[in-house]
């Protein structure tokens, strides 16, 4: 929905306020460009002001939270500010401006996200007595605050990152989503606190003390780890991560963090049951339909990326029985093995949406390039956030602000090839020889040859990264301390992945790609509380059965998927001609081997195949089973991230 940020001078230091959160405000317009809203704060006085974005109809109006003041009058006589841009979705005139108050002025908010339960929400609050001037869900937050202080985040359904100041308690309390859908950093050093929704705005800021953390890049050269950690590629600064809040009081300038969200996971094992789960399918059913349909809330026009898969395809499904004229975006890769557009043309059709399809291609991509990097904030693993960010360009090209996806189905229901391996595992341990078999001759394509790599890579923790790099990179820092890759249940797995790391990545490239063109992507398997408490209480059987992935998933949202897609068991994920387009993009580059950041980093070997995959004739395997060349695209991509980072 927007960008956020704010700056606290704890220590009345020698800082520029208005500066400092303009070049905030100018760093995130991207995120927000329909609003621009100040609040300078100390413990004597308020003022809310207005920049050069700020809609007219937000300045002097009857609002206790209007913007009165432009940003050169601002001055520097207060000690903190909010900075607030919006992405118009609800309540989109002056009513939803922020920074907003509570109606005694006495809590103050700066919030990106959207509550998508707020329409409940604001029912039982009003019935506890707190009455509403605006229709939006900023506004339900802050009474929910009122009512139930650190609390109000159990009552939360939705994605969300925020920060509220709490005259009364003298303190700053920030939040973030469960999953991680919308992002939150910070950076707490000499007395001077500030955070924003992207690295790039808190990099930018003069005051603040930052250079390359080494041990993030050592995670992420061979371990192929991103934010694993809080503290992330910028020395100092931090990621809130996703279920926790923070603390900050003003008096003492202690800081405390804590996690407020802990899902409960169902590691003991069950037999398939008939009648339970007819029961559980029509549980999933609701919860999987309220989830999609809650998430259409909105008062500008909603759309759905579709890739042909079954959570995208899924989602367009519920829209089309509420909407038959909504908009679906999809990327299309016409004569290569991974294209998944009939998929996709089938839903189209069967769902009667209005299909927009782009087809991105190297060329584009070479002149994107540099773009979508810094767009992305931190340096990635593959092309195919490139056929995301086209998807969401091509939303904006629709004046389509608001699009449904996919994401966090795999990682609730056991959508990718991996999760066999350890199901298979968890049948064996219990005994169920006989079901393991079964499975195993469902499942096919080889499944043997699978099963006993994907067991010696976990046993021997195979690290196929470590040959390419220099000595000195692979033994300076220690792993990730939660990078663990033995699980005994199939739930503990998905838990892993839900939690660990891999969906938070995934829905950080969801934010930066959708958010870089002012589109807002809802995610309704990544952050609906009740349908993750619910998809993490099913036993395994439920979730794979008859070599089917994301068994139960198919059959209670079989109504809603054209037959074609409700058969397939090919997995993809969002894919591109990665290897096909690698050697293309390394010929924009040919100063990659001289680059200073990078000499330390690998060894001969890796420089030795650089050069290979540069010739202008040498061809990757490029196919939907073929292993896409990822080392060399890390270390094109961070060398292009630190030159844009100006690190």
């Amino acid at each position: 929905m927007c960008g956020i940020g704010g700056i606290l001078n704890l220590e009345n230091k020698a800082i520029d306020l208005a500066g400092g959160t303009n070049i905030l405000s100018k760093k995130l317009r991207h995120r927000g460009p329909d609003d621009e809203g100040f609040l300078f704060f100390s413990e004597e006085n308020t003022t809310c002001v207005y920049g050069d974005d700020t809609q007219k109809s937000s300045i002097n109006n009857s609002l206790n939270f209007s913007a009165k003041v432009p940003l050169t009058e601002a001055g520097n006589k207060h000690s903190g500010v909010f900075m607030h841009r919006r992405l118009a979705i609800i309540d989109t005139g002056a009513r939803g401006h922020q920074p907003m108050c509570s109606q005694d002025e006495k809590i103050w908010i700066t919030f990106n996200g959207e509550i998508y339960n707020y329409i409940e929400l604001r029912g039982e609050l009003e019935k506890l007595g707190h009455a509403f001037r605006t229709q939006s869900d900023t506004e339900v937050l802050l009474n929910a605050y009122r009512q139930w202080g650190e609390k109000c985040l159990e009552k939360l359904n939705g994605m969300f990152a925020f920060a509220l100041w709490d005259k009364e308690q003298k303190r700053i309390f920030c939040a973030r989503d469960r999953a991680g859908v919308k992002p939150f950093y910070y950076y707490f050093k000499n007395g001077v606190f500030c955070f924003a929704s992207e690295l790039k705005a808190i990099k930018a800021l003069p005051f603040v003390e930052t250079s390359l953390n080494e041990r993030a890049v050592q995670h992420y050269l061979l371990h192929d780890a991103l934010e694993y950690e809080p503290e992330g590629f910028l020395k100092n600064v931090f990621e809130l991560f996703p279920s926790h809040y923070l603390s900050l009081n003003l008096s003492t300038k202690a800081l405390r963090i804590e996690k407020y969200f802990e899902t409960k996971v169902n590691v003991e094992f069950s037999a398939f049951d008939e009648d339970i789960f007819a029961q559980k399918r029509e549980e999933t059913k609701a919860l999987v339909s309220d989830a999609i349909l809650k998430r259409l809330r909105s008062d500008v026009p909603v759309g759905c990326c579709l890739s042909g898969g079954i959570d995208s395809s899924i989602i367009s499904g519920v829209i089309a029985k509420h909407n038959k004229n909504f908009n679906a975006f999809t990327a299309t890769f016409p004569g290569e093995e991974i294209d998944e557009s009939k998929f996709a043309k089938e839903v189209a059709e069967f769902t009667q949406a209005k299909w927009h399809t782009t087809t991105p291609n190297e060329t584009e991509l070479r002149s994107d390039f540099e773009r979508m990097i810094y767009a992305l904030d931190i340096p990635i693993w593959s092309t195919s956030t490139y056929a995301q960010f086209r998807v969401m360009r091509l939303a904006k090209e629709n004046n389509i602000k608001v699009v449904l996806d996919g994401q966090g189905g795999d990682e609730l229901y056991a959508g990718y090839p991996h999760y066999y391996t350890t199901f298979i595992n968890e049948l064996l341990r219990n005994k169920k020889l006989t079901s393991a078999a079964s499975e195993i001759r469902a499942i096919g394509n080889n499944f043997w040859t699978r099963y006993t790599k994907e067991n010696a890579k976990r046993k021997l923790q195979y690290n196929a990264n470590k040959k390419y790099l220099s000595k000195e990179l692979v033994n300076s820092h220690t792993a990730p301390a939660h990078l663990e890759h033995r699980f005994d249940t199939l739930n503990e797995h998905l838990h892993y992945d839900f939690f660990g790391g891999r969906l938070k990545t995934y829905l950080r490239c969801e934010d930066r790609c959708s958010m870089h063109h002012s589109v807002e992507s809802r995610t309704p398997f990544a952050d609906d509380t009740a349908l993750i408490e619910h998809a993490f209480l099913l036993p395994s059987v439920y979730k794979i059965r008859k070599g089917t992935s994301k068994y139960i998933l198919r059959e209670s949202m079989k109504e809603f998927l054209p037959d074609p897609v409700y058969q397939r068991k090919d997995k993809m994920g969002f894919v591109t001609p990665h290897n096909k387009w690698l050697p293309s993009l390394l010929l924009n580059y040919p100063e990659l081997r001289e680059e200073s950041i990078l000499k330390p980093l690998f060894n001969k070997q890796f420089w030795d195949k650089v050069n290979q995959l540069s010739g202008k004739a040498y061809q990757l395997p490029n196919s939907g089973s073929a292993k896409e060349e990822n080392l060399t695209f890390k270390a094109l991509t961070f060398s292009v991230w630190y030159r844009s980072f100006d690190i």
